[in-house]
């Protein structure tokens, strides 16, 4: 969980299917349209890959589901830590100074990409996948016998 320190806070963010549904009721994007509508990222020159522009550092309606975007994953990441999720946009907007807008979108983005990571399935000892599922219902039959 990636955490970042707001208002003498530290909060930690979360993203998984839960927040995802709570983004595109909220934001009104996909996980992948965050880019575009959220961040602005985009690349100034295509010759270097290292000429990335976050847009939300200029635009405030970026700046302001950026902020949103905050809320969400934090307040997922504070109940997962058992704490309140109290966090509302207006709090985060208030406490997070302007010039931590750049990394604490670069934090996100990566909190992102760690929660759309896909998990592996576990293999068998002949390196097929396992379905777990199928081997749950099958020990609950054994069980069952």
């Amino acid at each position: 969980m990636t955490e970042i320190k707001i208002g003498g806070r530290t909060i930690p963010l979360l993203y998984t299917t839960c927040e995802l549904v709570e983004i595109q009721k909220e934001l009104g994007c996909t996980g992948f349209q965050l880019k575009d509508q959220v961040f602005g990222i985009r690349q100034t020159d295509e010759d270097d890959p290292e000429s990335i522009v976050f847009d939300c550092v200029n635009e405030p309606e970026k700046a302001e589901k950026l902020c949103m975007l905050i809320r969400i994953l934090g307040n997922a990441g504070l109940e997962e830590n058992g704490e309140a999720g109290d966090l509302t946009d207006k709090w985060v907007m208030r406490h997070m100074k302007p010039s931590m807008i750049l990394p604490y979108a670069m934090l996100t983005v990566a909190e992102v990409i760690e929660g759309n990571k896909m998990e592996t399935p576990a293999k068998q000892d002949d390196g097929k996948p396992v379905d777990e599922g199928l081997e749950e219902q099958q020990a609950k039959k054994q069980q069952g016998n």
